[in-house]
């Protein structure tokens, strides 16, 4: 009938997704800079722990800067914005404003950086921005330090809102955060191999002595 009439009306979504791993362990002494490639992907899950061994007595001597990758995709059907990326540092790191040009420091621990503001990312598309966090030294600043980046700020011209997480709430599961760790130690050295080699010993000389009382008595 000519009353009555429709329209279609297909509605797409919005979806941006973080994904943040760490590329380089970076490590200075007197003998110069050692740069450790991770070889870790955006992807990697799980992402395997980077680790820094460090000797006990060239702490105060030692400089130790991690590089990580933070990764902004476009997982939805319509182009936007990551208009903002924070970053929570973790404690036993910290900001260097030298080392980190696009980012700035907010707050004790946290950096916010607005790099890929003007980045439009169409479907499928994505960018990435990187930080540098460097360790505080300290011989009982050891251990695993876990940082986490989040999209804090995003925008599409439709202000359609992404579909599965919400910016800035810093819930972990959704698909706009995402961390990566890194850990560190002290070498056991000289010392520690020499203990362990002493224990081995004791132990194959005590088998030892005990085969041959054992002998003794039901052979002999």
């Amino acid at each position: 009938q000519d009353d009555d009439d429709f329209e279609k009306v297909i509605v797409k979504t919005f979806d941006l997704a973080l994904r943040k791993w760490v590329t380089q362990a970076i490590v200075t002494d007197k003998n110069g800079t050692t740069i450790t490639e991770t070889g870790h992907q955006p992807y990697d899950d799980p992402e395997e722990i980077v680790k820094v061994d460090l000797h006990r007595k060239h702490i105060n001597d030692v400089t130790v800067k991690f590089r990580y990758s933070i990764r902004v995709i476009n997982e939805g059907e319509i182009a936007g914005y990551a208009k903002e990326v924070k970053d929570y540092i973790p404690e036993g790191l910290k900001f260097l404003a030298e080392d980190n040009s696009q980012w700035t420091q907010v707050s004790d621990n946290i950096i916010t950086t607005d790099a890929l503001a003007n980045t439009l990312l169409q479907p499928g598309e994505y960018a990435d921005v990187e930080v540098v966090l460097t360790w505080i030294n300290n011989a009982d600043n050891m251990g695993l330090k876990v940082n986490t980046a989040e999209i804090s700020k995003d925008y599409n011209d439709y202000n359609i809102p992404d579909k599965d997480s919400t910016p800035d709430n810093k819930k972990p599961g959704e698909d706009d955060i995402d961390d990566a760790s890194v850990l560190l130690s002290i070498k056991t050295g000289i010392l520690g191999h020499m203990a362990l080699y002493i224990t081995y010993g004791a132990v194959i000389f005590i088998v030892f002595i005990g085969g041959i009382i054992l002998i003794k008595k039901y052979v002999l």
